[in-house]
């Protein structure tokens, strides 16, 4: 009989033993995964919100920009032509590019009619200007976010989108096109462009804003060309912002861009761009490892407590092994294996647990409201097969190496004396 046949021979005699010990293995790694896919479907909600939803995977600009947006952005703007769209386009791992302006402004609501000596409502902004045809390739969880009304049509059409919360304090109204005012009734947009010049737009707010992320709410889109009419800045554009297709592979786009677009460009990952995301997501993980080695730890240690069990239960029958022949490795083998058997089995089923558990919540979502936010978000909490694969690996090894104290003080037996004990 080989060792692997006696091992689980072996976990067989004990059943009510080996059955606790595999409830707590089967308990321990189905939460592990059932919590490794909450954690999953949770970064993916923020990356969905951040990357997919503002910044796009990389971002290229005038070189020295983001050490200066805060002060004056839109002086280091950047000509907007086709062949910089294609030199970005044809990097690989690039699947579309967005032009975009970035800048600060004013909004002014009309009088309503009879009311003469009412109080003007003036908000200030700050605003995302960008091509509505391609702004969906970059960023298509932006366009999820349309309250009232419609997305922004074309991209120089004079439209407005307005945070929800901040249309409501002004008491701004959805309007459609058809249903419009005359221009000269509709809210004026107003900004300084690069020479401190003030300029005034006419918009028609075209639809409202809801976020599933807490910030500042009051935020704006308009087209792009809308913009560049306003700011007086036809063909200029603050930045490009670069779909990338893996995410994983931002680092390396990012790197092709540098070379290509030469040092009069600065380009930048979303990690670079928002490196405090990047440290939330990474302190995440730094706790979950902590957690489930923990977790699994004390697993192992009831692993442990059985396997003393069965050595001391089992002494002359060690004694006997030994009697006849047995290497002492080979009892070290026996009890390593019956351990790796163990975890073995209670990983796999463990694993089939924690994966059903997840996939149950991924299809039924886990509604999580946002403080600070106007929008719920609902995660879907998913597993790797992969991961799947890695926690029976671990599971089995962890107990095998539970299991080794126990061997070893089997294969310190004396023969004489393990026949002799009752």
């Amino acid at each position: 009989m080989t060792l692997l046949a006696l091992a689980t021979r072996n976990l067989m005699r004990n059943r009510r033993r080996t059955a606790i010990a595999l409830a707590a293995l089967v308990v321990g790694v189905g939460a592990m995964v059932a919590l490794r896919g909450l954690v999953n479907g949770q970064q993916r909600l923020i990356l969905e919100n951040i990357v997919f939803g503002q910044l796009g995977g990389v971002q290229v600009h005038r070189a020295g920009y983001l050490a200066h947006v805060q002060g004056s952005p839109l002086s280091l703007d950047m000509e907007d032509s086709e062949a910089v769209r294609q030199r970005i386009a044809a990097v690989p791992g690039v699947t579309g590019v967005s032009p975009r302006l970035s800048f600060g402004g004013m909004l002014s609501m009309p009088e309503p009619e009879g009311a003469a000596d009412s109080e003007p409502r003036t908000a200030f902004l700050m605003l995302l200007a960008f091509d509505p045809a391609l702004e969906p390739r970059v960023t298509p969880k932006r366009m999820t976010w349309v309250g009232e009304g419609a997305y922004l049509s074309e991209v120089g059409a004079p439209e407005l989108m307005l945070n929800a919360d901040l249309a409501r304090s002004l008491g701004a109204r959805v309007v459609d096109a058809g249903a419009a005012p005359p221009a000269e009734q509709w809210p004026a947009l107003l900004a300084a462009d690069r020479d401190g010049a003030l300029n005034g737009e006419g918009v028609r707010i075209a639809g409202t804003l809801v976020s599933a992320s807490p910030g500042d709410r009051r935020v704006g889109y308009l087209p792009l060309a809308t913009a560049q009419r306003l700011l007086r800045m036809e063909g200029r554009v603050t930045e490009y912002s670069v779909a990338v297709e893996p995410l994983e592979h931002a680092g390396r786009v990012r790197d092709a861009l540098r070379a290509s677009l030469g040092p009069g460009y600065e380009v930048h990952t979303w990690e670079e761009v928002f490196p405090f995301i990047a440290q939330v997501l990474g302190q995440q993980d730094f706790l979950f490892g902590l957690l489930s080695t923990v977790f699994l730890l004390a697993v192992l240690l009831g692993i442990v407590n059985v396997m003393l069990m069965s050595v001391l239960e089992r002494v002359r029958e060690i004694g006997t092994m030994l009697a006849v022949g047995m290497r002492r490795r080979s009892i070290v083998a026996l009890f390593l294996l019956e351990g790796g058997v163990l975890g073995l089995v209670g990983g796999a089923l463990g694993a089939l647990l924690g994966g059903a558990v997840t996939l149950w919540l991924h299809q039924r979502g886990i509604l999580l409201p946002s403080p600070g936010a106007n929008a719920d978000s609902v995660i879907r909490p998913f597993v790797s097969v992969g991961y799947l694969g890695s926690a029976v690996v671990m599971a089995a090894v962890g107990a095998g190496l539970a299991a080794l104290w126990p061997a070893w003080r089997a294969s310190r037996l004396r023969p004489v004396e393990a026949l002799a004990s009752t």
